[in-house]
């Protein structure tokens, strides 16, 4: 099964009195499924709560009016993808016999009742309750109680969690509550004398509502699981209970408001009054009854209402209707070339409405109406944290859709808020442009702890639309206005690491900032404040100058602190001998210098043996003492003592040798004599 047509409808809105035109409603799109078959009876759809899914039974129509099997989808308008919801106990698609069903809120869950045997079960009446999960793809029986339910349809909560059904015994019907979490199983406290209608039960599994009676003297209650009270529903203008005449029941998700047909003398009491069927609304926290489909344009046969309790559509003349509770304002649905079959059901919001409805050929379809986003203010977010005294606070409004006038909205942040604009106004141009709201926490000076305070936003505007809309509140949480210190050690100080400590709100993050007045360096670090309200922290690489040091937490600043640094000199002492004469422990043999011509210097070897049995660690240094006088020694390393030297970088071990060449500058041509001694170690 697929999407086959999508209808732009034109708008018609409309009042108990006459029509009038309203250019904010948005128009009304209609998409239409067709069934498998050419013909079929009413197909009864209901939809998931965010109207994505569809739950509706196709049946066809036999030789001589006869019906033929008859079986529950589900069908997802986003894939098209369609799923049996009345598969038997053992999974086949086929061959089940089931009389309703009702539809979780999240689309998962059917309950159904059914002939127990075309479900593979047995019953002591013939009919059971079964349960179909769409995301394991299985039927669950509920157990039988030993009590029929006679053709009841059950009722189930948003989650499937909670199941409401009715059994018989003798004359008297009884209301039992089946937990398919805990799989238990207990009847209530709610009796009455007939009960063929389906069960409702709210969005939570608290309330269940019933009807009671037959034609044309239908009753209708509420039962609180919690409290065991029943309440009667049907109650007319003048809280006295009325008699309804169709015993069609549906009610919001929070189990409160109610829609129901009646005749008005059966409601008002007054005889004189039209006979047709209307659409009447009780709001049971209200205690009030409210007409909403007229009174002279023909009967209302069905109505359904929007899980929220703002809107009730109802079928009439072959025409789909809904009525907006809050701006009185009612839309007709009429979509071109196709005739609504059978009475609308709505999703929570009132967003989408789905029915039955045919082509002149007797094709039958379902449709789904979108009757547009409501008009409406979105926040970006309804909760802000805040400190007295700190940052700001921000968040967004904008409208949901293009209004025929100037919406203004008025910020109230009460006496613990300020607000930089307290007036907000939205254009038939500029309506989905957010606009920003930003919010400082006052401080007052007052210990308060944590405490709250509420942004209300009002709506001022002759658009009917928007002028019911009620925006959120934005919700402040604030925390007492602590502003942080910071200590500095003493001045000057002499280390390029400073310690800081401070104290600040607890679990605050703590912004700490130092500025060198006297050559533009800057730092910024942050930490956070413990449970006491406590922080430290070493700010490092501070240089000669002075310094300027805060701290911010929460928007609030320390005062700021000042500090000269003078970095402390250091002179390194001179490195001590680490050399020790080892001549003892070695054995000198000189070569013979000889005059090089070209250089006019005297080249030679000088050997020295490690004659000793220990190693001898380098650098070793062959040392010239008492030189003779005019004798340079070309190739020294240094001068020691006075004394010119050859270092060598080597370890000697025991009876190891080194070679080293020697130079020498003697332009007297004189003998060279010398006292030769060794080192070992550093000078």
């Amino acid at each position: 099964m697929k999407v086959t047509k999508i209808f732009a409808v034109a708008l018609m809105v409309m009042t108990a009195l006459g029509a009038k035109s309203a250019l904010a409603a948005p128009d009304i799109t209609v998409r239409s499924v067709p069934f498998d078959t050419e013909q079929a009876g009413d197909s009864l759809p209901s939809l998931s709560a965010d109207g994505r899914y569809i739950l509706y039974k196709s049946q066809q129509w036999g030789p001589g009016g006869t019906t033929l099997p008859s079986y529950f989808y589900i069908h997802d308008l986003q894939t098209g993808e369609r799923t049996t919801a009345s598969k038997k106990l053992d999974g086949a698609a086929e061959g089940s016999e089931c009389r309703g069903a009702s539809f979780s809120g999240n689309g998962r869950y059917v309950g159904l009742s059914c002939v127990s045997t075309s479900m593979g079960a047995k019953t002591v009446g013939g009919l059971g309750i079964f349960v179909y999960d769409k995301f394991n793809d299985t039927t669950e029986m509920v157990p039988d109680t030993g009590r029929d339910g006679v053709n009841s349809i059950p009722g189930i909560s948003a989650d499937g969690g909670i199941i409401a059904f009715s059994t018989i015994q003798n004359t008297t019907y009884r209301l039992y509550v089946r937990d398919m979490v805990n799989k238990s199983t207990a009847p209530t406290a709610a009796e009455f004398s007939s009960g063929g209608q389906r069960r409702i039960v709210s969005a939570d599994g608290r309330f269940v509502s019933y009807v009671s009676g037959a034609v044309p003297n239908y009753s209708a209650y509420v039962y609180d699981r919690i409290t065991g009270v029943t309440e009667a529903v049907n109650v007319r203008a003048d809280n006295k209970l009325a008699t309804m005449t169709v015993g069609e029941l549906t009610m919001s998700a929070d189990g409160n408001v109610f829609a129901f047909i009646s005749t008005p003398m059966y409601v008002t009491g007054l005889s004189t009054e039209s006979k047709l069927y209307s659409v009447y609304v009780r709001d049971r926290k209200a205690g009030k009854t409210e007409l909403v489909s007229g009174l002279s344009i023909g009967n209302a046969l069905f109505s359904g209402i929007s899980g929220n309790g703002r809107y009730v559509s109802y079928f009439r003349n072959n025409t789909i209707y809904v009525y907006d509770r809050l701006t009185k304002i009612t839309r007709e649905i009429a979509p071109p070339g196709l005739t609504a079959f059978s009475g609308p059901k709505m999703n929570y919001d009132g967003r989408f409405v789905v029915f039955h409805c045919r082509a002149p050929q007797n094709v039958h379809y379902l449709c789904v109406a979108d009757m547009g986003i409501a008009a409406g203010v979105t926040l970006s977010q309804d909760a802000l944290k805040l400190t007295e005294g700190g940052d700001a606070g921000t968040y967004t409004l904008a409208l949901t859709q293009a209004p025929e006038a100037d919406v203004k909205i008025t910020v109230g942040p009460g006496s613990k808020l300020g607000v930089a604009r307290s007036e907000l106004v939205f254009t038939p141009q500029n309506w989905n442009v957010p606009q920003v709201v930003s919010v400082r926490a006052l401080a007052n000076g007052v210990a308060e702890g944590i405490h709250t305070a509420k942004i209300v936003h009002t709506i001022t505007t002759s658009d009917a639309n928007y002028s019911v809309v009620q925006p959120a509140d934005v919700t402040v949480t604030i925390t007492d206005g602590v502003a942080p210190t910071i200590h500095v050690p003493g001045s000057p100080w002499t280390l390029s690491d400073m310690p800081v400590t401070g104290t600040a709100a607890p679990g605050a993050t703590v912004i700490l900032s130092a500025y060198n007045r006297t050559t533009g360096w800057m730092s910024g670090v942050s930490t956070v404040a413990d449970a006491q309200g406590k922080w430290s922290y070493t700010l490092t690489g501070f240089t000669d100058g002075v310094i300027e040091l805060d701290a911010v937490a929460d928007g609030l600043k320390s005062p700021v602190q000042t500090v000269t640094v003078k970095l402390a000199t250091t002179t390194t002492p001179p490195t001590q001998p680490t050399y020790i004469d080892v001549t003892g422990n070695i054995r000198t043999t000189a070569y013979g210098l000889i005059l090089n011509r070209s250089t006019g210097k005297y080249a030679g070897d000088f050997v020295l043996t490690n004659t000793g049995s220990i190693n001898l660690k380098g650098p070793l240094h062959l040392q010239f003492n008492e030189l003779t006088s005019g004798v340079t020694l070309f190739n020294a390393t240094g001068n020691h003592d006075g004394s010119p030297y050859i270092t060598v970088d080597i370890d000697l071990v025991p009876d190891a040798s080194v070679t080293i060449p020697l130079l020498f500058v003697n332009p007297e041509k004189v003998t060279v004599n010398y006292d030769a001694r060794i080192y070992s170690g550093r000078f």
